[in-house]
């Protein structure tokens, strides 16, 4: 029998109706009138097979049931389900994040690490990373990519150094990239690595940027904002605000002719207004940059007002970014997914269980944000049996996704979701675990998939702009 799939969603257009499958993602449009008459003869039970439908219709009903919108068997939905399912990525390591420091020169009042919680800090090692353990966690790094499989001619892997602060332990980074740049061209696995420093930036000066741009190292530089009101919470250790500082290595980059990302963390501040990101991108002609909604911690849980502006803040400043030619990574993910009507199974690398995380230490994790107790930490640098895909840890982040949570698979974002972070949502209750929902995301992704159906739209009829 003809009905509508329970994974079909309808958005109210005005004029029209669009009718959405959340693990088919691709929209049909239906004008109202049509989309009331296609309801009545559903409800009714004359209409039990295709060829039941008025001539007048039947056109809109076959392209439905080509999406999937309309079923015609009582096991469609599940058949669906199950094949979606059955595409979800298995670990396969091709991200490392080498924490050359856990230590950092800030201690910003949000920070997710808890470098702002005394207790928290007071966990984090002393000993910087030293080359003796870099070497060997770049040689683990390689393993795991060659044990997932991964093509060496077409992959390109992503070495991140990270902290704490990176640039606090700047010899190493200096050290480990330039081994990569003398071998990589012998190593097949390695030929087309990526190398970027996420910073807070303080510690950058003209002799370091040259040097990072000589060895081909990206640099990310994080801000609060846009403004020194917005970089209130940006505080070093003494409580001093740092971003007249940062603005500083922003115009020696801009001085300089090297290309930097920003990444943006969206504090309440900071979505008050748009026009500050785009003053500060033309001003300094930043091409790349992902914005980051806050998390929450022990000690405060954001409220959802909060995670509703911030969702329609990285909206609006994308349809602004997107006339200069410009796309926020976060978006863009979205997008994509959306595009080519590809469920999008994890937001990030470690529930992907694409990501190594390598301490100072030498201990191997699946998350940076379990820095400061080593949780899902399970092995080390020295373990050449190690293999990512068979780890129970590396497996249950993999699990996370939104398609195995029942209490989403009513969600009309299912398939763009990818699922928020399982630090936060462990944040949100004392009672939750990394299997908790990260209601940021709700928010973010619901918001995010109606402005992607009315936008299509637009498109379609008005011939706009993409």
């Amino acid at each position: 029998m003809v009905a509508f799939s329970r994974f079909v969603h309808s958005f109210d257009l005005g004029d029209s109706i669009a009718l959405y499958h959340s693990l088919r993602m691709k929209p049909v449009y239906l004008k109202k009138d049509r989309h009331e008459e296609l309801v009545k003869l559903l409800a009714s039970s004359s209409c039990c097979h295709i060829d039941d439908f008025p001539e007048a219709i039947k056109d809109e009903v076959s392209e439905l049931l080509r999406n999937k919108i309309l079923t015609q068997t009582a096991d469609e939905d599940e058949r669906v389900l199950e094949y979606v399912r059955s595409k979800t990525p298995k670990p396969a390591v091709n991200v490392c994040y080498m924490i050359l420091s856990e230590q950092c020169n800030l201690a910003c009042k949000y920070c997710f690490l808890g470098n702002n919680d005394s207790k928290k800090r007071a966990l984090f090692s002393h000993e910087n990373m030293s080359t003796n353990v870099a070497d060997k966690a770049l040689g683990f790094f390689i393993r795991q990519i060659q044990i997932s499989g991964f093509d060496p001619k077409d992959n390109k892997p992503m070495l991140i150094f990270y902290g704490g602060e990176p640039l606090m332990n700047f010899p190493v980074l200096e050290y480990i990239a330039d081994k990569i740049n003398k071998t990589k061209n012998r190593i097949n696995y390695i030929r087309n690595i990526e190398m970027s420093v996420i910073t807070n930036g303080v510690l950058l000066n003209r002799e370091k940027l040259i040097r990072l741009k000589e060895l081909g190292v990206a640099i990310a530089i994080s801000v609060d904002g846009f403004t020194e009101v917005s970089n209130e919470m940006r505080v070093d250790k003494a409580g001093k605000p740092v971003f007249s500082r940062i603005r500083n290595v922003l115009n020696e980059c801009k001085e300089l002719g090297i290309d930097i990302s920003l990444s943006v963390t969206l504090t309440e501040e900071t979505i008050k207004d748009t026009q500050n990101v785009l003053e500060l991108i033309d001003s300094y002609g930043i091409k790349g940059f992902g914005f980051n909604i806050m998390m929450s911690d022990e000690n405060t849980v954001m409220p959802r007002k909060y995670n509703v502006d911030a969702a329609q803040f990285i909206i609006d400043t994308f349809t602004e970014l997107r006339k200069r030619g410009i796309y926020e990574d976060r978006m863009m993910r979205k997008v994509k997914s959306f595009s080519k009507a590809q469920v999008y199974f994890s937001d990030c690398a470690a529930t992907a269980g694409g990501q190594i995380v390598v301490a100072p230490d030498g201990s191997i994790g699946i998350c940076h944000g379990c820095l400061s107790d080593k949780k899902y930490f399970v092995t080390d640098i020295n373990d050449v049996e190690f293999m990512a895909s068979e780890n129970q840890s590396f497996i249950e982040w993999t699990q996370l996704s939104p398609i195995n949570r029942s209490e989403c698979l009513s969600c009309p974002a299912l398939g763009i979701c990818g699922g928020g972070c399982p630090i936060n949502a462990m944040h949100l209750k004392k009672e939750n675990t990394i299997q908790s929902i990260d209601e940021r995301f709700c928010v973010h992704s619901l918001k995010t998939l109606e402005f992607l159906i009315r936008d299509l739209y637009r498109i379609i009829t008005e011939g706009g702009d993409q």
